[in-house]
This record gives structure tokens, sequence and C-alpha cells, in this order.
């Protein structure tokens, strides 16, 4: 009986470790279609709120869609995340060699498409995606954490 109940309690405990909710900050490339200003993709500081495990969720929320809040004047908000419009995704898979961390990040643009009326080609989308990508890995000695990225290209 007793050993029932400590199971449970593991169990519940290792649940709610495993679900804690967390803020993070990521970059993001931004585009404000149908703006007067020159079309131009901004690389962004962009709030998004994650119970996932690290490296992983990280990195995957670049392709997250992003619909900035509006004080009212902006009557139809829409999603402004250039990696989530055209269809790239991100994903990280952590691993390690005894003392070093391994990073394997995959951008993958092998089912992008450019959307109607948006101005950059997907190759300058992948482009500012992977920039986010690098941006967002921080620096430590090669001897603590290796970094790859691998870049599938889209179809033709």
């Amino acid at each position: 009986m007793i050993r029932s109940i400590l199971s449970t309690l593991v169990l519940l405990v290792t649940l709610a470790s495993a679900s804690q909710l967390g803020l993070m900050t990521v970059k993001q490339p931004l585009y404000m279609h149908g703006s007067d200003s020159d079309p131009e993709i901004e690389i962004t500081d962009v709030p998004v709120a994650s119970s996932g495990s690290y490296p992983e969720s990280f990195f995957a929320a670049i392709h997250t869609p992003f619909t900035p809040p509006t004080d009212g004047s902006w009557k139809e908000p829409e999603n402004v995340n250039m990696t989530s419009l055209y269809g790239i995704r991100v994903s990280a898979e952590l691993d390690s060699a005894g003392d070093v961390e391994l990073w394997k990040i995959t951008v993958d643009a092998s089912k992008a498409k450019q959307p109607e009326g948006y101005p950059f080609t997907v190759a300058q989308v992948l482009d500012a995606t992977v920039t986010c990508v690098k941006i967002m890995c921080p620096y430590k000695p090669e001897d603590e954490r290796k970094v790859t990225i691998k870049v599938v290209q889209p179809k033709k």
C-alpha cells in the first residue's frame, strides 16, 4: 500500500516538473505585409510561452505564428512571422558526448512556398531564419558545446 502511494507521488512530482510553463524570448523574422514602408524583414525579439524542454522548444519557437498586439488601429491583425508563413520549420536535438553538449539544429525548407503577394523569395526567408538560429546560439567554448546547423533546401 505504502509502495503504491509513494509511486503515485513520485509520478505526480515528475509530471508536475515536466509541465512547468515558462516565458522566453526568441528571434523571429517579421514583416508587416501591406504597410507603406519599404519591404524589409526585421529580426525581432518575440515573447513565447512554452513548457517544452531546452533547447528543443527554444529553437522550434522560431516558426510559431506571431500576431502582434494592436492598439485597435490595425483592423485585421495577422501573422507576421515569415518563417511560419513560408512553411519553414526549425527543430533542435540535444545530445551529449561526455562533457560536451551537442546541439543539432535543422532548418527545414523542403515544403516552403512563397505566399501570394509577399515580396521575398523562399531563399531570402530561409536566410533570415538561419540568421535567427545563429543569433540565438549562445557562445560557449567548443569543449563545452558544439552546434551544427543543417539546412534542408526547398524542393524545386
